[in-house]
């Protein structure tokens, strides 16, 4: 996997996204990903032998690897796995890890279905086990009081969504991690599948364990290229959750008879059974070089100032705020309740028809943006949800 050349794109999507709303869902990809997706696909149709060019970049991983250690500060002594998503990447440890008899499950209530699904099906399998959650703030930050009580020396796995999908509240995942260390021995999993791309992610200033993410939301990168970090530690005891030659080692007899048992591979390994896609995985790396050349903190500040930008039209306009309290951190991630709609559904059908893409609930709109999302995308949004609002608007030109 050669690394891609991304000096001449900036960090942007290749569609035009003037009214996209939901890159909470999954976002455009960006320019330097297409390019590179384009690329890698016209050099295996013209390679003579395709299966050996595959073989090939299947060697060369480790550049992509390494690269994303990097952008998110992995350190030396973690490993990086490849996975499709986050529910891949959790399914895989709550099958893979032995947990011990009698143990408890933490997780919490502000994670993703993606990610707490696979602890509540392993719960609802092994009777032994006890599923807790710890609650949420007004402010929609996790009780960390009560994580502290709940924690004990029978936790043996602790989750968190590090960036919460339907308000966009960050987590006090490194305050997490310190009581985890003092109170348990277990595993603290986080998910950042909205976090990385939309806020800086320093895994070894998280403190978790291990960290799952997808590539295509805020990172502008395909679907089916998601990634973990973990502390090599953490996956020495996982077993491969498909068997393959790439994560074990089936044995032959002198006979010629196979033998019961497997040598499994360990490490990233144990997620990685199946061969990866290649094409996505070369976009996704040439979004991320996109990404780091654009700066995180400089991104992540625009992504802030748009939010700000829906929150005071919104109030303007007199919607709602919906779920964690207005003082709470949104990064570019907001729900609001029309003052008029009996069904939000309603609404995004509406909006839909005018070309406005959102994600909304019966109850509920969310708006979701990013650093390209610019100030006259908001208002003519609000221009459009009129006849949603309490307030009359401001005069404006519709574009």
């Amino acid at each position: 996997m050669a690394e891609p050349d991304v000096r001449g794109e900036s960090f942007r999507p290749a569609a035009r996204t003037t009214r996209f709303f939901d890159w909470a869902s999954t976002a455009p990809l960006s320019a330097a990903c297409v390019r590179a997706m384009t690329e890698w696909r016209t050099a295996v149709a013209r390679h003579p032998s395709p299966p050996d060019f595959q073989s090939e970049d299947l060697a060369r991983l480790d550049v992509l690897r390494k690269r994303i250690g990097s952008v998110f500060a992995a350190g030396a002594d973690a490993e990086v796995a490849f996975v499709r998503s986050v529910s891949e990447a959790s399914s895989a440890l709550a099958r893979a890890l032995d947990l011990p008899q009698g143990s408890e499950i933490l997780v919490t209530a502000a994670d993703h279905p993606a990610l707490a699904a696979s602890w509540c099906w392993l719960a609802g399998r092994r009777p032994d086990l006890r599923l807790r959650t710890v609650p949420c703030l007004p402010s929609g930050r996790i009780d960390l009081e009560r994580a502290q009580r709940l924690l004990s020396g029978r936790t043996a796995v602790v989750t968190c969504t590090h960036l919460t999908h339907l308000d966009g509240v960050l987590q006090p995942v490194a305050e997490l991690a310190a009581l985890v260390r003092r109170r348990s021995p277990a595993l603290l999993i986080v998910d950042a599948a909205q976090s990385v791309g939309r806020v800086p992610v320093n895994f070894g200033a998280l403190g978790a364990d291990i960290l799952v993410a997808s590539g295509r939301k805020a990172l502008l990168g395909p679907m089916g290229a998601g990634f973990v970090i973990a502390a090599s530690e953490a996956l020495a005891a996982l077993s491969p959750l498909v068997f393959s030659p790439r994560s074990c080692e089936a044995r032959v007899g002198p006979a010629g008879d196979w033998l019961p048992g497997v040598r499994e591979r360990t490490g990233a390994a144990a997620f990685e059974g199946n061969l990866p896609d290649l094409a996505a995985l070369h976009g996704l790396h040439a979004s991320l070089l996109a990404y780091r050349r654009a700066g995180h903190r400089e991104l992540a500040g625009r992504v802030r100032s748009a939010a700000d930008a829906v929150l005071t039209e919104a109030r303007q306009r007199g919607f709602l705020l919906v779920g964690a309290e207005a003082s709470a951190g949104r990064h570019g991630i907001v729900r609001l309740r029309s003052p008029v709609a009996t069904d939000h559904r309603e609404v995004k059908h509406r909006l839909a028809a005018c070309g406005f893409s959102i994600a909304a609930t019966r109850d509920w709109l969310r708006l979701s943006v990013h650093a390209f999302t610019s100030p006259d995308d908001i208002a003519g949004l609000f221009d459009h949800l009129t006849p949603f609002a309490a307030a009359a608007p401001t005069a404006r030109s519709t574009p």
